[in-house]
């Protein structure tokens, strides 16, 4: 059995270089990668936010072409799924289902991370002690946000790996 990690997205800004990790973590560890998106009719593992909040910085479809095209250009093999209903459930159903190692994250800000922080926590724990689980302890990254620098640096690799297709950075 090959190794399984999982991209957790929730349609905030932080879930692209929560994307970009994960494939590049995908890639370095022969392991399949699953994307999960939780859909906006959940506040998922930040209470307060409104609904409108997710998924409107960019849709679930872009990000999904977003990521399989990491996962074609990494040569990763990827599957989509959508947590829709009782999300921490699903979510746990899911991880023991399909086996999933790790699990992957990205954070907006320092807030943002405590909330996520304490939201998994009580997923691994409930992922952990699920009758089914027999891996040990479950593995969560989280992705930080990136300096403009950083994000810059990114693309200007994308672009030189990326010969059909050039990337162009505009100036301001």
């Amino acid at each position: 059995m090959g190794k399984r990690v999982a991209l957790l997205s929730e349609g905030r800004n932080s879930d692209l270089y929560a994307g970009f990790c994960a494939v590049k973590l995908a890639r370095r560890t022969e392991a399949r990668l699953y994307s999960l998106l939780i859909m906006p009719e959940h506040t998922g593992p930040r209470e307060g936010v409104a609904m409108g909040e997710r998924w409107n910085e960019f849709s679930p479809s872009a990000f999904l072409q977003l990521v399989g095209g990491l996962c074609e250009l990494e040569k990763v093999n990827g599957s989509y799924h959508l947590i829709e209903r009782s999300p921490e459930e699903n979510l746990v159903e899911f991880i023991v289902a399909q086996k999933i190692s790790c699990l992957i994250v990205g954070t907006v800000n320092d807030e943002d991370h405590d909330r996520k922080r304490d939201w998994l926590s009580g997923i691994v724990n409930r992922v952990c002690s699920h009758s089914k689980w027999y891996f040990g302890e479950l593995t969560v990254f989280f992705a930080r946000p990136w300096s403009d620098e950083r994000f810059q640096k990114v693309l200007r690799q994308i672009n030189r790996d990326c010969t059909l297709y050039p990337v162009e950075m505009a100036s301001s």
